[in-house]
């Protein structure tokens, strides 16, 4: 597993192998609300930190020397001396997540690892332990006897909780892509109706006030508003500021103009006290409990202390503001039942609104247009969008749908795969069949899109965009593009046209890649033929693959900024009641 692979190992430095029954007893007579609140801190380390490598390394050894004992220490530099911990990290978040699951679990004594340096060393051992958790002896065996592809699922498969927590969405992207979708759209009433129309009279703002007790623009700028007081623990020449590390549920909404009634509303839909969190964590799912962060996702924030609740990962409350929506009106919804399919539903197009308000606005600098539900001549929809610059065609199809927690944490193969292609493999099936329909050899049984010429076209790129973070993981477009090669027949195909692979692009990457069009030097177009040139078969993951190519992730949009800057100043004024003199 690449995981295992990429930290240190406890089974390394010590020369045995441990089992879990070790690690829980190791841990039995912490404090288990001190040891949380120590687990809280390191995670606002490892999130906050700056991502340049001296940093991280230094973070690391900083951890080490807090967390490690003396002869530990001297026992890994003795034999990774020449190892960097920025490239091989000690301290990682899903391994301080599982140990704060099991402290929470598990400890019931009274050493306190934040007063205490026996007991402290006792957590960074805990820790350095877990990740040896992530590949058993069965599974290694596995690995290592399994064919090539074999090998790729299971990585795939074991790496999509882990991966999703290192990299959750940046907190810019979240922003704005929360004002839009949940803001703006929401007044425009083309989109409402629609959606109403559609979905059988679906509100979103109405379910999400009913079941919350709070407005939806209330309850984004109360998460603004966290995040924000979370996010200055750490400063930007490294100063670490304790008193940020929790929430004081009295003096955060006292201090500011948040009433009494929204603070315990937002809290209510948020956190959870210690013993409700735990009650969360011992619930049965059919989950690998190893991958399963359905709890800290649920409830980012945890009230460790009387009136103080701590964040086990800030990324997590960044995630809340969007797909956050979505599960707080899903979880008050009878289970089961038409409410739920028409959220569902509801949720696909104010997806697929926002993917086409988001390219259609933009002005981009090549020779490139857009068309948002390009459409057959007859009047029914073709794709979701399309672009065409000179005689390429880049049609595409937007998935808005989450997985179910079975496919996202149990670590099976068969959850995964049934799920994928029940929520996103439609759209792999969408884009074959309508990419054959345009471009068959067949002339006489040909289709062309209303406004779009295609007779000069010679290169077809079909995209499939999704929001669910966990599809950004590793070889899920690897397994995609392998189902949509089963579905097109490129032997029928118009001789003079060339299909590339199936490329998965996430919102995150999609939203950068537009930005970096419009303001910058970036060519969509190139940055995808060139992925499918250099890696056929979509092994590597977009974002490592677009790093590389000139512009992307360069430049800012002045309509994002706008965006950005009129969020932060309301955010403020509901906050503070006023805007702050000085900015800041």
């Amino acid at each position: 597993m690449a995981l295992a692979g990429q930290y240190f190992l406890y089974r390394e430095v010590f020369d045995r192998i441990i089992e879990k029954s070790e690690l829980t007893s190791l841990i039995q007579d912490l404090d288990p609300c001190k040891a949380a609140i120590v687990l809280c801190q390191i995670s606002a380390e490892l999130r906050l930190a700056k991502r340049d490598r001296e940093t991280v390394g230094k973070v690391q050894q900083d951890l080490a020397g807090w967390l490690l004992d003396d002869a530990t220490v001297e026992r890994m530099k003795e034999r990774f001396g020449t190892t960097n911990t920025a490239d091989r990290p000690i301290f990682h978040l899903p391994q301080i997540l599982n140990v704060l699951r099991l402290v929470l679990e598990h400890a019931s004594g009274l050493r306190d690892p934040i007063t205490d340096q026996e007991a402290r060393y006792t957590l960074g051992a805990a820790c350095l332990m877990m990740s040896d958790m992530y590949l058993t002896e069965e599974e290694h065996v596995a690995l290592s006897l399994g064919t090539n592809e074999a090998r790729m699922l299971a990585i795939m498969t074991q790496m999509l909780g882990p991966f999703e927590i290192t990299n959750s969405s940046a907190i810019t992207h979240v922003i704005y892509r929360a004002r839009v979708m949940f803001r703006d759209l929401l007044s425009q009433p083309a989109v409402t109706q629609r959606i109403s129309k559609e979905c059988e009279g679906f509100d979103f703002e109405k379910e999400f006030s009913r079941i919350v007790g709070l407005q939806l623009s209330q309850w984004l700028f109360l998460l603004f508003a966290f995040y924000s007081y979370l996010f200055h623990y750490l400063s930007k020449e490294g100063t670490r500021c304790p008193e940020f590390l929790a929430i004081d549920h009295q003096n955060f909404h006292s201090a500011s103009s948040i009433t009494t009634d929204a603070m315990n509303a937002g809290l209510k839909s948020i956190a959870a006290g210690f013993a409700d969190f735990k009650e969360l964590l011992t619930q049965k799912r059919p989950t690998d409990w190893r991958f399963d962060f359905v709890a800290f996702k649920s409830r980012p924030l945890i009230e460790l202390e009387t009136g103080k609740s701590f964040c086990p990962d800030i990324g997590f409350l960044v995630e809340k503001m969007n797909s956050g929506v979505y599960w707080a009106i899903n979880d008050g919804l009878p289970s089961g039942g038409r409410e739920r399919l028409k959220l569902f539903k509801a949720w696909g197009i104010l997806f697929e609104e926002y993917v086409n308000w988001f390219l259609t606005g933009y002005n981009f600098r090549q020779s490139l247009s857009f068309w948002p539900s390009p459409k057959f001549p007859d009047g029914s929809e073709s794709f979701d969008g399309a672009f065409l610059q000179d005689s390429r065609f880049m049609p595409m199809e937007y998935k808005g749908r989450f997985l179910k927690i079975e496919a996202r944490y149990s670590g099976s193969i068969e959850a995964f795969e049934s799920d994928l292609d029940l929520k996103i493999g439609e759209g792999c099936e969408q884009l074959a069949r309508k990419i054959m329909d345009l471009f068959t050899a067949d002339p006489r049984k040909r289709k062309r899109l209303r406004d779009i010429p295609l007779n000069h076209v010679t290169r077809v790129i079909p995209v499939l965009v999704v929001q669910d973070n966990i599809l950004r993981g590793p070889f899920v477009n690897w397994w995609l593009s392998k189902k949509f090669d089963s579905l097109i027949d490129r032997t029928q195909l118009h001789c003079e046209v060339k299909v590339g692979s199936l490329n998965l692009v996430n919102i995150h990457e999609l939203e950068t890649m537009a930005e970096s069009a419009e303001a910058g030097s970036f060519d969509i177009f190139h940055g995808q033929h060139l992925r499918c040139q250099a890696d056929f078969e979509m092994r590597a993951a977009l974002h490592d693959f677009l790093l590389n190519v000139p512009g992307y992730g360069e430049g800012k949009s002045n309509r994002i900024e706008k965006i950005l800057a009129d969020q932060w100043k309301e955010m403020e004024e509901y906050v503070f009641g006023r805007e702050r003199e000085n900015g800041s």
